[in-house]
Parts: C-alpha cells; sequence; structure tokens
C-alpha cells in the first residue's frame, strides 16, 4: 500500500477530518487501497473488529460498496472484515460486493449528484457498529454545482467534525484540487494530496507480486527472478502508473511470453508519448559535441552529485538544473541528450508549448502531470525546449493568472522536490524568466558562436560521422570559411555539399564545401540583434560562459597554411 496515502488516511480518519481530495488519474488503484486500508486498520470501536465500509459513487449509478475478498473453500470468494496486522502473501483481491446499490428513486439526469451527499449525511455510523469511507468519482465536477449544493457539502462536513462520527469522504480528480476548484465555504475541512506514480520500491513490491502470482503457470518463461533483472525491469516502467506498468508486463508476456526488456521499453515510450512526452536514453555523449568545454567539464564534475558519496560528504540536496540560453543552431538540444548519456538517465523531452492550455487549469493539469511523471521516473533529465514559452512573462497578455500559477507549481517543484529530477532548460530570451526561476538553477550557461578551434572540432565531427575522410579538406582553410557561423549552419552546409557530390555520383570535395560555405548568410546576420543582447547576460553575470573563448583571437588570425584545391 502506498506510504503517503496510508498515512493520510490514517491520520484524517483518526482526527475525524471530514474529507480528503485527492489528485489521481489511478482511480481503481485508490479504491483497492481504501478497502485495504479498511480490512486492515478496521473501526477500533466496533467489538467485533468489523471494517469500515466502503462506498464508490459515480455519476450514472450512485454507490455502490467494494470490500477485499479472499480465496476460500472450493474457490468461493467471501469478503474479509480483518487482515490481521502482519499479514501478507494472502491472495486477495478487490472487488464490489454483489447486489449492493445505493440510487435515488428519481432518474433524471444528475439526480444522483444531490443524493450523494443526502446518502452520505443520512449514514448511521452507529449501524452494525461500522463507520464508512465515502470515495465520490470526479467529483471536482460536482462540487460547486450550486449554493445549495455546496452548503449541504459544508454542514455535512462540520457534523462529522463536531460530533466525531466514523465517516470519511474521499473526493477524487484528475486534475489539481486547489482552491479555484474547492469553494471558499470547504476549504477548511478539506485535505489536500496528489497520488502519486509508484516509486521505485513500490515497483520492486509489485513485480515481486506479479511473478509470484504467474511464475507457476507454464505458459510464461519466467522462471527465477535475479536482482539485477527485476531492478532493470523496475526502472523500466519507471514513470507509469500502476495499471499501465501491469498492462504492460502483462502484453509483454502474451506477446513474447516472459519479460522482454524491449518490448516493454517500447509500449512504455508509447504511453508516455500519448502523455505528451517523449522519454529515450540516448546512445551518444559528450564526444558529437565539438568545443563547449566550460560546460561539459561543469557537467562531468555535477555528477558525482547524484551519488551517495556525495550526500555523506554533506551536500544537503540533488543538483536541480540546468539554464542555457544562445544562439538558435549552437547546440543547446544537443547539450541535453548527450548529458542524459553522460549521467546515464531517461531523457524526458517536452515543448515548452505542448504544456499550453487554452482552457482555465489545463496548463497546470499538463504541468502537474509532467511533474508526477518525473518524479517517478527519478532520477532523470527532463528537457524543457524554448521553456520562455511557458515560463516567461509577455507583456500586455491576461491569462487569468496561468502563467503565476504554473510557475508557482516550478518554483516549489524544484525547491521541495529531491528525488533527482534535474530539469534542463534552454531559452532563446532570459529577460521573460522571473529572477526568483533563474536563481533555482545551479548551472546557468550562455552558448555563444563557436570559436575558431570550436569549429574546427565541429567539422570534423560531422565530416567522420558522414564517412568523410577530415585528412582530405584544409581544416584551416574551412575553418576560416565558416567565421560567424553556428554549429547548425556547419552541419546543414557539410549535409548541402554532400547531397550535391551524391547526385553527380562522386566524392565530395573541397570545392563543393567552399561553394556551399560562400552561400550562407550566417546566424551572426540573422540574428545580431539578439546575439548581443544575450551576450550581455554573460558581461552582467547572469550567465557563465559555455565557449572556450580563450584562443579564439589568435585562431582568427593565425590560421595554419591553406592549400589549393581545384
Amino acid at each position: 500500500m502506498d506510504e503517503e496515502l496510508l498515512k493520510n488516511l490514517q491520520a484524517c480518519v483518526g482526527a475525524s477530518v471530514p474529507c480528503i481530495a485527492i489528485t489521481t488519474t489511478e482511480t481503481e488503484e485508490i479504491i483497492k487501497q481504501v478497502s485495504e486500508y479498511s480490512a486492515k486498520y478496521s473501526y477500533q470501536g466496533s467489538k467485533n473488529q468489523k471494517r469500515r465500509r466502503v462506498f464508490v459513487w459515480r455519476e450514472s449509478i450512485g454507490f455502490e460498496e467494494y470490500a477485499i475478498f479472499m480465496m476460500g473453500e472450493n474457490n468461493t470468494k467471501k469478503a474479509v472484515e480483518v487482515i490481521p496486522a502482519g499479514t501478507s502473501n494472502l491472495s486477495w483481491g478487490c472487488a464490489k460486493v454483489p447486489g449492493v446499490v445505493y440510487s435515488p428513486d428519481d432518474d433524471f439526469p444528475g439526480a444522483t449528484v444531490p443524493y450523494a451527499v443526502e446518502f452520505m449525511t443520512d449514514w448511521d455510523s452507529k449501524e452494525a457498529g461500522r463507520g464508512a469511507i465515502f470515495i465520490l468519482r470526479d467529483w471536482h465536477r460536482y462540487i460547486n454545482a450550486n449554493a445549495d449544493h455546496v452548503d449541504r457539502q459544508l454542514s455535512l462536513f462540520e457534523e462529522i467534525t463536531a460530533l466525531g462520527q466514523h465517516k470519511t469522504v474521499v473526493m477524487l480528480s484528475p486534475e489539481k484540487w486547489d482552491s479555484e476548484t474547492i469553494p471558499i465555504e470547504l476549504n477548511q475541512h478539506v485535505y489536500q494530496m496528489d497520488f502519486d506514480m509508484p516509486g521505485k520500491s513500490e515497483r520492486l513490491q509489485i513485480l515481486k507480486k506479479m511473478h509470484d502470482d504467474l511464475s507457476s503457470d507454464a505458459r510464461w518463461k519466467l522462471g527465477e527472478l535475479g536482482t539485477d533483472e527485476l531492478e532493470s525491469v523496475a526502472d523500466a516502467t519507471a514513470g507509469l502508473t500502476r495499471m499501465q506498468m501491469q498492462n504492460v508486463i502483462c502484453m509483454s508476456l502474451i506477446t513474447e511470453h516472459t519479460w522482454d526488456m524491449d518490448y516493454i521499453l517500447g509500449e512504455k515510450k508509447k504511453l508516455v508519448q500519448q502523455a505528451g512526452f517523449q522519454m529515450t536514453r540516448p546512445r551518444t555523449g559528450f564526444e558529437i559535441i565539438g568545443g563547449l568545454d566550460p560546460l561539459k567539464n561543469w557537467a562531468t564534475r555535477l555528477r558525482k552529485r547524484f551519488t551517495k558519496a556525495a550526500r555523506d560528504y554533506g551536500f544537503p540536496r540533488y543538483p536541480r538544473g540546468l539554464l542555457m540560453a544562445g544562439v538558435p543552431g549552437c547546440g543547446k538540444s544537443a547539450i541535453s541528450k548527450a548529458l542524459a548519456n553522460e549521467w546515464g538517465m531517461n531523457l524526458l523531452t517536452v515543448q515548452a508549448t505542448d504544456l499550453k492550455g487554452s482552457l482555465v487549469g489545463e496548463s497546470e493539469a499538463k504541468v502537474q502531470r509532467l511533474l508526477t511523471t518525473a518524479r517517478a521516473a527519478a532520477p532523470i533529465i527532463v528537457f524543457v525546449d524554448e521553456a520562455e514559452k511557458l515560463l516567461g512573462k509577455s507583456e500586455g497578455v491576461h491569462d487569468g493568472g496561468a502563467h503565476d500559477a504554473v510557475l508557482g507549481q516550478f518554483l516549489s517543484f524544484m525547491q521541495e522536490d529531491d528525488s533527482g529530477v534535474f530539469f534542463v532548460f534552454t531559452a532563446n530570451n532570459m529577460e521573460k524568466f522571473a529572477p526568483e526561476l533563474v536563481d533555482r538553477f545551479e548551472g546557468r550557461f550562455f552558448i555563444d558562436l563557436p570559436s575558431a578551434s570550436e569549429r574546427e572540432q565541429i567539422i570534423g565531427i560531422h565530416l567522420g560521422l558522414r564517412k568523410q575522410s577530415v585528412e582530405k579538406f584544409d581544416i584551416g582553410e574551412l575553418v576560416r570559411a565558416t567565421k560567424d557561423f553556428s554549429g547548425r549552419n556547419i552541419e546543414d552546409s557539410i549535409e548541402e555539399a554532400m547531397s550535391i557530390a551524391f547526385d553527380e555520383d562522386r566524392d565530395m570535395t573541397m570545392k563543393d564545401l567552399q561553394e556551399v560555405f560562400s552561400l550562407v548568410i550566417p546566424t551572426s546576420k540573422t540574428k545580431k540583434t539578439e546575439i548581443e543582447t544575450m551576450r550581455q547576460f554573460v558581461e552582467n553575470g547572469m550567465m557563465r560562459q559555455a565557449n572556450d573563448l580563450g584562443d579564439s583571437v589568435e585562431a582568427e588570425t593565425h590560421m595554419i597554411g591553406t592549400r589549393s584545391f581545384d
């Protein structure tokens, strides 16, 4: 059972807090875990030690009762009143109590909404010496239906608190509960919490139970489950809900007859993409990044901060992030991918614009889903490209407070979370960021146009990646020809020169490269104003220089001699 949910249930039930508002997409899991709680931690006032009854409401039906069932004699199921403390490894499951449905006599649309409050208010906790827990599915749609409905809920909550009634209301919503969702009259009676995706320890428990349940079936080639294999599957399923995790593993069994890592990772990638994100494990590191040695050296040192040794040394928390501003096409995205490879972490990629929504609360819900996914998949690098489009303030734009709400989500998460989520933000306009957000990042680097020595590395890397012999070309001349080019200018030009030679069925020549380079309008001209503005970030101390510019002047004026190529 989820430790955070258990702790909050015990505290709220014990203190007669009338209502718990849970943000979750895992409704069935909440029902199961609350039912398990009711059987394991039963109402102590009962001489018969009978469980608190669990009722689940949905708008189309009304209330249905749920319980924990165990297999009895002749494969019959029996509802469990109490699961003795310390009991484990028993075959139980959560299910509806057959034939128990509570619904209003009237069948007009929406009749079950006022009926829900009436049913909970009239429930007699002394009936059979029991208390009750009422789970309201998707209650965010109905909590603020009208003034009378709000007042009836307030009366219920006040009565539970004043009389110490053994009743607890659990409201569920896939969207974040906040002061706008919960009426101000009810807010002080409601405890809010998030039901996060399973962390690694819970994923390991789920996997062990699934293995134990399935290993006796000859259809599956499971065999003994080694620690390394278990750890690998637990890591592979990070970022999935409990239901998604179990579905993917069962699909792997049906398709591959075993827990196939490639299959699991492939299905996980699809699920994460459905949520609007992309999770990958990049296969190339800093070896394909030309230049940027100050940034690379900083990142290499920071890697050790994610180890236990760093905590033992005295570092109080994991690093929080890297903020990169710079010229378009100079390697910001490539750095984020290479960083994930160098650190041995997954990379969760999202476009800032994909997190924005047109409806009230939509942006906040998307960001919450991102943060929840990242926390569950930690340690992980979260790459947000063009972050100023989400978190940058736009003059004259009125968004109903969405910008401030989203900014607050990131500020709070980066301040409080210590699960190992490392953010990499890229930006083309640093001036739009709030100072308090910039201060959250340990690393703040400006990536300028590459120096002469960096262009030499970039040219060599891209020629090598395309099976071109570097020795065939006068690199010094190519470096001179690409002055003020971005890395992308260089890469695209090499591709274009290769295309010309390939189309003519011959090898690429120095002349091909020179001709293509001569046609390029370099980034220094197309983005002149933006570059000059961003360079001021380094001058005023807001950012560090990512480029190694120590030899740039000499390199630009004293290149090795050129050769003539026909």
